[in-house]
């Protein structure tokens, strides 16, 4: 193999590692975003559930007073 062969093989090693690199950047930012998301769907899940409690104790509540019943005290 020539030298100039030889730095032509170099050059397009070295190409190769600089797209390379740009390939891994944008993959662990787009890791990154993905946490990010996944993280802002556990809170929203974890809003969503304790609304649903509180509103399930709120309506068992008024159907116990609709029915002449004491309303059941909500659980902490």
């Amino acid at each position: 193999m020539s030298s100039e062969q030889m730095q032509v093989a170099i050059k397009e090693l070295q190409d190769t590692m600089v797209v390379m690199a740009h390939i891994e950047k944008t993959q662990s930012e787009h890791i990154r975003e993905l946490i990010d998301f996944r993280i802002q769907s556990e809170k929203f899940r974890i809003r969503t559930e304790q609304n649903l409690a509180e509103i399930t104790d709120k309506l068992n509540g008024l159907i116990g007073y609709v029915a002449g019943q004491k309303p059941d005290r909500p659980k902490a």
